[in-house]
């Protein structure tokens, strides 16, 4: 069990990392001096039974530290350690009021009843966390009444409506978040460093969330309210529902209006902006993987298609359609990463994944054939990882056989690639710029390069 003690003052934390390991051995006390330390371990060291936070910090405001935390890690305890004047001044009611467990540790550290005042703290804060542990505890279930889920799909939320379960074995599961408690993408990507691709939910709860979360994301859509920093994370969770939905319970009408109702979104959404490289600034580059390869995919082919003259709504609906569902069939989150059959990369997945790999733009274009909305995506889709020097797979066709639709698409979903979980920059597109010319400057595709490269006036 762990403890976050954040303070500017060594001696301070020297003296409270000793009486904590006295009034409870198995508690690690971790330590941070400023925001950037505080953040970085909530990120990578935790999960934390409680926060001890110095309200007498002088280069950081301990009140918008803690709310951070907060949003961060989830509800955890915090003791305002300092003096009395500061803790009434610095931390406003909202964070102090946060949780039931939050303390004051009023400063000197030495005197009288300052032991006690931790000791008390510390037990009601271990007691706390072993209650939510044994709440959590492991149980044998019938696996077939369970349904997995990518651990990815959950970092778009803060809570969830349902239990959420790991597996331990192939017959023993234990629930790690409880229905409608708040969790942070920390606790979840404490999980993923552990190697869990999946977590799980009840299969009689699955088609209520998918049709809830569903016409969550149409109605907030279709409000028209959405502001530029929220529209891009209702995307992502509009396009995660979408493929959990075809994944669980194939294309349905709900399938249908959703995948409508994301490309005019987006459609309307780059029209109203009209520039690519204010989109990606503004763009939530954490969220890496499938979703969000798919989204910069469907902006990098409306600015291509605007700039070369396309108007067609249904020409540049079509192409966001079929960037929600080029990938959607890889068994793996990882090989969104992968764009070659020689990739180095592909060894380190076993031979069947490697196969599906292979093979995921035809069966994502058998999925395509089923949203009839949007007739001939399948040739789109199915060719999306084609090159016009026949490098590509899995048909390599003839340059002469693909067509600009296919150059304008092809080359979002590559750059999109490249682009993916990094902090965008001219050095960045420069390199997508570069490694462009190499693979695909031939035939209709120059003219696609041509536009990349005066839209980042390269």
């Amino acid at each position: 069990m762990k403890v976050l003690f954040i303070s500017e003052n060594l001696e301070d934390q020297e003296q409270l990392k000793r009486m904590i390991h006295v009034k409870n051995s198995k508690l690690e006390v971790v330590a941070a001096f400023n925001v950037e330390d505080a953040m970085s371990c909530a990120a990578s060291d935790g999960p934390f039974v409680f926060f001890i936070l110095d309200c007498d910090l002088k280069d950081s405001d301990p009140n918008a530290l803690g709310l951070n935390l907060m949003e961060f890690t989830g509800e955890k305890p915090i003791f305002f350690f300092g003096s009395e004047h500061n803790i009434k001044d610095r931390i406003g009611q909202d964070l102090f009021n946060f949780h039931n467990l939050n303390e004051t540790l009023l400063k000197p550290i030495d005197r009288d009843d300052f032991g006690a005042n931790l000791g008390q703290n510390l037990d009601a804060a271990v007691i706390h966390m072993q209650q939510e542990m044994q709440e959590d505890s492991i149980q044998e279930i019938d696996a077939d009444e369970y349904i997995p889920m990518k651990i990815k799909s959950f970092y778009l939320f803060n809570r969830f409506p349902y239990d959420i379960y790991m597996a331990i074995t192939t017959k023993s599961y234990m629930k790690i978040i409880s229905a409608n408690k708040p969790y942070s993408i920390s606790t979840l990507s404490n999980y993923a460093r552990k190697n869990v691709k999946y977590l799980y939910i009840k299969k009689d709860e699955q088609l209520k969330y998918l049709e809830n979360e569903s016409a969550k994301c149409i109605n907030s859509y279709e409000s028209g309210l959405l502001a530029d920093k929220d529209i891009y994370l209702a995307l992502l969770r509009g396009i995660t529902i979408l493929h959990q939905y075809i994944l669980a319970i194939g294309v349905t009408p709900t399938v249908n209006t959703l995948a409508d109702s994301i490309a005019k979104t987006v459609v309307d959404h780059y029209k109203n902006i009209k520039h690519l490289p204010t989109i990606l600034a503004q763009y939530p580059n954490f969220y890496g993987g499938i979703a969000s390869k798919s989204l910069l995919t469907a902006y990098f082919s409306q600015a291509f298609a605007r700039g070369i003259g396309w108007e067609s709504e249904m020409t540049t609906k079509k192409l966001v359609v079929c960037a929600a569902l080029q990938d959607i069939t890889l068994p793996d989150e990882s090989m969104n990463k992968i764009t070659s059959l020689d990739s180095d990369q592909l060894s380190d997945y076993p031979p069947k994944e490697q196969d599906q790999f292979r093979d995921h733009p035809i069966t994502a274009a058998e999925i395509a054939r089923q949203l009839t909305n949007y007739p001939d995506i399948d040739f789109i889709i199915e060719a999306h990882h084609e090159m016009p020097c026949r490098n590509g797979f899995p048909n390599r066709p003839s340059a002469s056989k693909l067509t600009q639709m296919n150059a304008v698409f092809n080359i979002s979903a590559y750059v999109a690639t490249i682009i993916d979980g990094e902090e965008v920059s001219q050095n960045l597109y420069r390199k997508a710029y570069y490694s462009l010319t190499a693979e695909y400057n031939q035939s209709s595709f120059k003219e696609i390069i041509k536009e990349y490269k005066n839209i980042f006036a390269l």
